[in-house]
């Protein structure tokens, strides 16, 4: 049965025939080893669901060892997830084994997490939930750089009894920490996978991005000319999805979404333009007008930071109305978090350009790669509109009272708003393309690269 469940696992993740095991035939809770996926080395742990080891703490044990063969080679790492079989409950609690060992121990848990925290951002880490975890189950997940949940998955720190039994509160598994609530509202998982093949295929496509991965051929967009230039209205106050713009860039089919559910408002995935790879950010006006607000900016520090670890050059793509005002957003740090992403932009380590769609205003320019922020090119469509406040607002401005010079500065801001020619004759733009040129545009930046960049090493930002 335990032979069973993880070949069949093993099967779904690795090319055929090429996976090897470091453990022991008998199973200590986990099961390491390393294998090809896609023609491309990567190490694997397995958490055994079935066969009930006397203790953990032997198989923590035998993870902890391959996170550092892999940290020495530098080789991708999946941990799969399940709840181990000592655990016969979804929704209790166990006591471990060797709980004194498991806590304090130098090979313990403390250095399962400090393993995986030294691993990023020089490896990538993946990691797929297949069951419900509880307690020190979880954390491993969410130091992984990016993670995938099976429907039949969930986690939380503190399962429905504990909670029960603390807070004197019944909650629903669901609630806590099921995969719809750490997609759409935690953030914590970048996918929901209807079943295990699923979740394993995304796995094997993920990695098709990562540096080491084998070339794939170049491939037309999904959408030409005519249907790009139907993409963005030319009303600022309408609405619309730039995963259409996307559509006429990227080779077809080849866009690969991350934290979809979570901060729809930001777009953030990889694609390929004429086979070659790109970290894409793009506002997206569909979702509460395209503004940003804290948890866009955690979600665009987080993919940013992938990228520059890994060298995968960035490509922005602005129609952002600036940052959120509020009390809400106020309490929930956006400040904070805004500073995060300006941080995380600055200090990326890979080449990037900004495209402005239609609106870039206020501190948005930042967030979105502008001047400043060192983009290779800073470039924009004949209609895009780039100030500090949008032309309504702007006009509106203008009928209060204020001084002369007050007035002379708010025209001098309206009149190049709206005219990227004249920032263009400033030199403060560095070109004007049609919509159907972005393609060729950003497929020249990034063939203008060397063949695989270096990434910088840093840690991922858990946010």
């Amino acid at each position: 049965m335990n032979e069973n469940i993880i070949n069949e696992r093993i099967a779904k993740l690795f090319d055929g025939g090429s996976f090897e095991k470091f453990t022991a035939e008998m199973s200590n809770g986990f099961v390491t080893g390393a294998g090809q996926v896609n023609g491309r080395k990567i190490m694997a742990s397995f958490v055994d669901p079935v066969c009930r080891a006397e203790s953990l703490f032997p198989g923590v044990g035998d993870h902890i060892a391959l996170l550092e063969k892999a940290f020495e080679t530098k080789t991708p790492v999946v941990l799969i997830m399940d709840m181990p079989a000592q655990h016969k409950s979804n929704d209790r609690s166990p006591f471990p084994r060797d709980p004194v060992k498991l806590l304090l121990d130098r090979r313990g848990m403390g250095r399962f997490y400090f393993m995986h925290s030294k691993l990023s951002g020089k490896v990538p880490q993946v990691a797929v939930v297949l069951n419900r975890l509880g307690a020190s189950m979880t954390f491993p997940v969410e130091l992984c750089d990016t993670a995938v949940m099976t429907r039949n998955g969930g986690m939380n720190i503190g399962r429905p009894d504990v909670v029960e039994k603390i807070m004197g509160r019944k909650v629903d598994y669901d609630e806590l920490g099921g995969p719809d609530m750490h997609y759409n509202i935690s953030g914590s998982i970048d996918n929901v996978a209807e079943d295990e093949s699923c979740a394993f295929e995304w796995v094997r496509k993920y990695f098709d991005y990562m540096p080491g991965s084998l070339e794939k051929e170049k491939a037309a967009p999904e959408y030409g000319g005519d249907k790009m230039k139907a993409t963005i209205p030319a009303n600022p106050n309408f609405a619309f999805d730039t995963h259409e713009v996307i559509k006429g860039i990227v080779d077809s089919g080849s866009f690969f979404e991350l934290r979809k559910g979570y901060a729809a408002e930001l777009i953030t995935g990889f694609g390929r333009v004429e086979g070659r790879v790109a970290g894409f950010i793009a506002n997206n006006s569909c979702a509460r007008g395209g503004l940003l607000f804290p948890e866009s900016c955690r979600k665009s520090a987080h993919f940013i930071s992938i990228c520059s670890a890994y060298g995968i050059p960035l490509v922005f793509l602005a129609d952002v109305p600036g940052f959120m005002v509020g009390p809400e957003v106020e309490r929930n740090a956006i400040i904070k978090d805004g500073a995060l992403l300006f941080s995380a932009i600055a200090n990326s380590c890979v080449p990037k350009i900004s495209i402005t769609l239609r609106r870039n205003y206020t501190a948005g320019v930042y967030a979105m790669a502008g001047p400043g922020f060192d983009p290779e090119c800073f470039i924009a469509l004949p209609e895009a509109v780039i100030s500090i406040y949008g032309k309504s607002v702007a006009e509106k401005l203008l009928a209060r009272e204020m001084s002369d010079a007050e007035r002379k500065s708010m025209s001098e801001m309206i009149n190049a708003a709206g005219n990227p020619q004249k920032l263009l004759d400033m030199g403060l733009l560095d070109g004007i393309v049609d919509i159907c040129s972005l393609r060729p545009k950003i497929a020249g930046f990034l063939n203008g690269l060397p063949g695989e960049l270096s990434g910088g090493g840093g840690p991922v930002l858990l946010v």
